[in-house]
């Protein structure tokens, strides 16, 4: 009887070993870290194996913009237990691996949290299907000026959610929404990384709730509809002469400034100015006054900040005041593009035209596009977008094309790309905020808008 006891124990302590064999950690695994009482963050552990069966992993936080792709420096799982030690963050993971859990705690310069993973599962889309759409509402920051607040949700082409915010009088645009769900009504969203937070109630076309941020609660109420300008009722004799881009440069460091003339739905003026070199883009101007060839445009910003010019044929003469300082600003009307000063023409000649590709920095791929193309006066002008994040166009400037290698600089992101250039395909690393992303771009194909 004890023999077959112990044989019994034996294949039993086979078994167990062998299936714990056969665990895959492969994949996302997600908990909520428990910072306070009050505040939790989630915590995501994607886990790769590894050609000699070990794991590697990196560690990212949906609502902290600062936690991103991050390596961790050691991955053990051994005898059911999972170690992850990460260094940049001085912290360190140890969890026993269940069946579909991982109960552990998470070790950072001195204290200990309790932090349970579950493998991540992708919230089903169409239980979003309401939210899809523009909504539109007034927010009033403490101690500022009621803005005008814009939450845009949509689905990508390739079947994922893209959530943005925008706040057109500061020409904010593209701001992330994370971790958006909807549950009984209840809609909650992570603004910017996770800097601030929105809740609310789903009713209808409304969605009445709050933004969350450094402890206070600010009321935001929105509206289903698509955001326009009012823009400004002015002749149509006025309105021909001054449609259109025009741009110039002012101050010391010659900052660009660009005015954008354009018709609303309803055939008014509408105004927008754009500041490529800060990565100012679509702010609506307070107001505008046009009185025989003079041209007074109220500006964003402090109280006085104006624009006063006198506009003949293709060209304005003016001023521009910031913080009650005057400064010349002289503008041309066309199309804007930034000029790239000493390129050889067999280099434009490889780099023009339109290249699209795709980057992902933990979470949805984004369309980047970067345009080339020759200025009238034979410079090469380059610009950078990605479509889902909103309309701007940065700059790309410091561009050295030296054999197949294509060094380039966004400074409205803080971006710098390094790469190669092969035919028609340009591929490298962008590095900008800390992250570096792979990214590869193809010229050719038309960017297409997602449905």
């Amino acid at each position: 009887m004890k023999k077959n006891i112990k044989l019994a124990l034996i294949c039993s302590f086979l078994f167990y070993k062998g299936a714990a064999a056969q665990i895959d950690l492969a994949g996302t695994w997600q908990g909520k870290l428990a910072s306070s009482p009050n505040e939790k963050m989630t915590v995501q552990f994607t886990l790769a194996k590894q050609a000699n069966g070990s794991y590697s992993a990196v560690v990212n936080s949906p609502d902290t913009v600062a936690i991103k792709n991050i390596p961790a420096t050691a991955v053990k799982f051994a005898g059911g237990i999972l170690t992850i030690d990460v260094a940049s963050l001085n912290g360190s993971y140890s969890g026993t691996v269940g069946k579909g859990i991982i109960t552990g705690e998470w070790k950072q310069e001195g204290i200990t949290l309790p932090l349970v993973l579950t493998r991540y599962k992708a919230p089903d889309l169409s239980t979003l299907k309401p939210l899809l759409g523009e909504w539109i509402g007034e927010f009033t920051p403490p101690g500022a000026t009621k803005v005008t607040v814009v939450f845009r949700f949509e689905i990508t082409r390739d079947g994922k959610l893209a959530a943005f915010a925008s706040i057109p009088e500061q020409g904010q645009s593209g701001i992330p929404l994370d971790n958006v769900l909807l549950e009984n009504d209840q809609v909650s969203a992570k603004i910017a990384g996770g800097q601030a937070e929105y809740t609310g109630k789903l009713s209808g076309t409304r969605m009445d709730g709050v933004i969350k941020q450094g402890g206070q609660e600010i009321a935001l109420n929105l509206v289903k509809g698509k955001y326009e300008v009012a823009g400004y009722s002015i002749p149509a004799s006025e309105m021909k002469r001054i449609l259109g881009e025009w741009a110039g440069t002012t101050g010391p460091n010659k900052l660009e400034i660009v005015f954008r003339f354009e018709t609303t739905s309803e055939g008014k003026l509408a105004v927008f100015m754009d500041g490529p070199d800060q990565r100012v883009g679509g702010v609506a101007v307070k107001n505008l006054a046009m009185k025989g060839d003079e041209v007074t445009i109220e500006l964003p910003g402090p109280a006085g900040d104006t624009y006063t010019g006198t506009l003949s044929g293709n060209s304005i003469k003016g001023t521009i005041k910031f913080n009650k300082i005057d400064q010349e600003l002289n503008l041309a009307k066309g199309k804007y593009r930034p000029g790239i000063n000493e390129v050889p023409p067999a280099d434009m000649k490889r780099l023009e035209g339109e290249w699209v590709g795709k980057y992902e920095q933990g979470g949805p791929a984004y369309t980047i596009v970067w345009t080339f193309e020759r200025t009238m006066d034979g410079k090469l002008s380059a610009i950078a977008r990605a479509p889902e994040t909103g309309p701007d166009a940065f700059p790309i400037t410091d561009l050295s094309l030296k054999g197949d290698q294509l060094s380039l600089r966004i400074p409205a992101t803080g971006g710098v790309f390094a790469g190669k250039v092969d035919g028609n395909t340009l591929s490298g690393t962008y590095k900008a905020g800390g992250a570096e992303l792979r990214m590869t771009i193809t010229r050719g194909a038309k960017h297409q808008p997602n449905k």
